[in-house]
């Protein structure tokens, strides 16, 4: 038995569309989040039928725990090392026979798998990828670039696949589309596209997987059989999280096993799931051969959407590729990935002080820039109503910013305008001025800039998102040092000085103001507070709000479920979705606050203003915001 052309090719079962689906007006299933799982079963050489068992066996594993999508390695039923067994037809034909007996016996689970399997097609042999679902093979995607060089032989026996999608009978099932250019979308949720290559692609200059996210894939699954070698799995690593983030995809990569290691050639195997430049799932080489993770499809369209430059074809067939759809059942399920409660904040400690050196030094040379731009020789920094700790760095970078455009750090001043400043902070930010050698002084009366004064305003970015702190000032006076910083990662950076700093006494200063609790308040006489405004959340609770509502614009069922899944039951439903109301009721009504914000240094990838890339008109209304999360309250109270 092999698999052979089909006499008279025809269309899928199942239409093509000329356009993508749209999405349901309601939302999506599971928030558009879909399960991908990764496995490698220990193969055995030329034992088809013990290795479907295995990958049997894998399938009801990732089905139990929700997976939506499985990948397995490359010819995974042969094993990678069969080497001239190749050419024996009972090799091949127990091959394919096993793959009909696989996909028969998955015929009641609701999972798009690929599996890898050597095809006689026409008289070659090729190296594929079968995918299937629900006791169908839905096409079979063969391997384009085919390596004879170093470890790998395949030249020997493999043939480079065809682009051109044609029909083939395969396992006893004919009309089988075959060829590279193939997309599988489910009906359900559109957004979930997914596309495959096979090992050596992704390694070659021009993968197969640019073009496949090009033609509206959001998973890439690669079937792998890379030998272990010292460092490589750190440079698999970075090859996959970095093409998942030029792609802005889902990569699903795994290795053949341990079962395919020869005495003179090592394979562990190694599993990476990564989204869009995270890893969200992984197994080491010789390590568990299984990963699994929920891959946010959704917000991955989102992102395409926000990236002009990503040019995706109108529908798969204008990129010249085959689609064929799927229906699947996607249900609600408690989410398996990573949910970092800062999402500002790097969990890695290395990145996190280097984004912390990075970014002090990024708002030093841009205050030197404002500086120069006025011919300004004196800075004053204002800490009326804001945080001690942004008051402080603040300070910090004008003391830097001024030792670069070589002004004496005595003509820097701490200001406290206002009648009532606060004892406590007042003697915090004192001892940090006396640390630094700046000036420190009260002025009942706002300051008045003159041409040779920079006035620097210590606002926030999370202030500014909720409009609990203004600029009472021309706005053309001022530089917002810290409008493009979250107010939970400057402490983080007034820690990292602190503990860099060969100043005891700075060092001394700055320990109190790290650990000093400021938080977030309404201003006397807000009149959104009166509109039903005021319950403002914890910094940690704003800060995740507005990376889900400016980078990843996510509606508000999404936000509170993701925000759920971060803070477990440090808070209750009904005092996230609460702060959730005051955020979008805040935001939207500011709006105006932050039209046309002073000069500030950009930071980040998230911004208020069209100078930081975010464009949103004086007067948008929240009513769709709002009225999503009062649907969320009320249903706390049925």
């Amino acid at each position: 038995m092999s698999a052979t052309p089909t006499p008279t090719p025809t269309q899928p079962q199942t239409p093509t569309p000329t356009q993508p689906p749209t999405n349901p007006p309601t939302g999506l299933p599971n928030d558009g989040f879909v399960t991908v799982a990764t496995v490698s079963p220990a193969s055995t050489v030329a034992d088809p039928v013990h290795n479907a068992d295995l990958c049997y066996e894998g399938l009801q594993r990732a089905a139990k725990l929700g997976a939506k999508v499985v990948a397995f390695p490359e010819v995974v039923l042969t094993s990678y090392i069969a080497d001239d067994l190749l050419y024996h037809s009972i090799l091949l034909d127990s091959a394919e026979r096993e793959l009909g007996r696989l996909v028969a016996r998955t015929a009641g689970l609701d999972v798009l798998f690929s599996v890898g399997v050597p095809l006689c097609i026409n008289g070659k042999i090729y190296n594929t990828v079968a995918v299937c679902h629900r006791g169908r093979i839905l096409g079979v995607v063969p391997k384009t670039f085919i390596p004879t060089y170093g470890v790998d032989f395949e030249g020997r026996w493999f043939n480079a696949g065809p682009a051109d999608v044609t029909g083939i009978t395969v396992a006893g099932q004919q009309h089988v589309p075959f060829g590279s250019h193939q997309l599988f979308r489910c009906r359900q949720l559109p957004q979930l596209c997914v596309g495959y290559e096979i090992c050596e692609d992704i390694w070659s200059p021009d993968p197969p997987s640019i073009h496949l996210a090009l033609a509206g894939a959001t998973v890439i699954c690669n079937g792998s059989a890379s030998n272990a070698s010292l460092e490589k799995d750190i440079y698999r690593r970075g090859l996959i999280s970095g093409q998942s983030a030029r792609l802005l995809c889902c990569y699903a990569y795994c290795s053949s096993g341990q079962g395919d290691s020869t005495s003179d050639v090592t394979v562990g195997g190694q599993e990476i799931i990564a989204e869009n430049g995270a890893v969200l799932a992984q197994a080491q080489p010789f390590g568990e051969g299984f990963a699994i993770a929920d891959v946010d499809v959704a917000g991955l369209w989102g992102a395409r959407r926000g990236m002009s430059s990503f040019k995706v074809a109108a529908s798969a067939q204008a990129a010249g590729y085959h689609e064929t759809l799927f229906d699947m059942d996607i249900p609600t399920h408690p989410l398996q990935r990573p949910v970092s409660p800062q999402p500002f904040v790097p969990a890695d400690a290395r990145v996190r002080d280097d984004c912390c050196d990075l970014a002090l030094t990024m708002q030093a040379h841009g205050m030197l820039a404002f500086l120069h731009n006025r011919g300004a020789d004196r800075i004053t920094v204002l800490a009326e109503d804001t945080a001690v700790a942004d008051a402080a760095l603040a300070l910090l970078v004008a003391a830097r910013a001024a030792d670069l455009a070589n002004i004496a750090r005595t003509a820097v001043h701490m200001q406290f305008p206002g009648a009532k400043p606060n004892g406590h902070a007042k003697a915090l930010l004192d001892s940090l001025a006396a640390a630094l050698g700046c000036a420190f002084f009260d002025d009942a009366q706002p300051p008045i800039a003159d041409r040779d004064e920079a006035l620097v305003n210590p606002v926030d970015m999370t202030e500014l998102a909720l409009g609990v702190s203004g600029f009472p000032l021309d706005v053309a006076m001022q530089y917002a040092v810290n409008s493009q910083l979250v107010r939970s990662f400057v402490p983080l950076m007034l820690a990292r000085v602190a503990q860099t700093t060969d100043d005891e006494r700075l060092c001394a200063a700055l320990g109190p103001i790290v650990v000093h609790d400021d938080p977030l308040h309404v201003p006397e006489h807000d009149r959104y507070a009166a509109q039903g405004f005021a319950d403002i959340a914890p910094v940690e609770v704003e800060d995740f709000l507005i990376d889900g509502f400016l980078r990843a614009q996510h509606r508000p069922s999404k936000s509170f479920r993701l925000a759920r899944s971060a803070f477990g039951t440090t808070y209750s439903d009904r005092q996230l979705l609460t702060w959730m109301r005051t955020f979008y009721g805040r935001f939207f009504a500011t709006q105006f606050m932050r039209h046309d914000l002073p000069d500030g240094p950009r930071i980040g990838s998230a911004g208020l203003d069209l100078r930081d890339g975010f464009m949103m008109p004086t007067y948008a209304q929240s009513t769709l915001w709002l009225g999503e999360v009062d649907d969320l309250l009320s249903r706390l109270d049925a």
